[in-house]
């Protein structure tokens, strides 16, 4: 586990320190551009204006994305849960609740909320969901 983390951060360093360098080249760039045209040579000028504009908007475009991703995670994982599924054998209502120690599948559970039978409703299922929560506006959670 430790590992990963190493590596991610041998990555992340990388990836700032050739951010950096393209920076460096791209500004470079940009001067030679300007005074190569100040010179009279100026179609070399406009390319290396160009290549060094290029360079700068590539650099400004990762930072802003790597600052985005940081700032608002997409997905938050909110762990998983034990749900049990009961149904009514009067009514045929089924709902889900937090699974409670002693719940077997078959067995009996609560009674039943819509139409208050004798007969307790039967446990159809044990299920291990997954939730998440989506960070962006306007959607709703993912649930697996």
């Amino acid at each position: 586990m430790e590992k990963t983390s190493e590596r991610y951060d041998i990555n992340i360093s990388l990836f700032f320190f050739l951010l950096g360098f393209l920076l460096f080249v791209s500004i470079t760039l940009i001067f030679n551009g300007v005074n190569e045209m100040s010179s009279g040579n100026a179609i070399n000028g406009v390319m290396s204006f160009l290549l060094g504009i290029l360079g700068f908007a590539l650099v400004a475009y990762n930072i802003n994305k790597i600052r985005h991703r940081l700032s608002l995670p997409a997905v938050l994982s909110l762990g998983p849960r034990v749900v049990t599924v009961e149904i009514c054998e009067s009514c045929g209502y089924r709902t889900e609740r937090l699974f409670k120690e002693g719940d077997f599948i078959f067995g009996r559970g609560d009674r039943c909320p819509k139409c208050n039978s004798e007969v307790p409703m039967l446990i159809e299922g044990i299920y291990l969901k997954r939730e998440f929560l989506v960070k962006a506006q306007g959607q709703q959670p993912y649930r697996q």
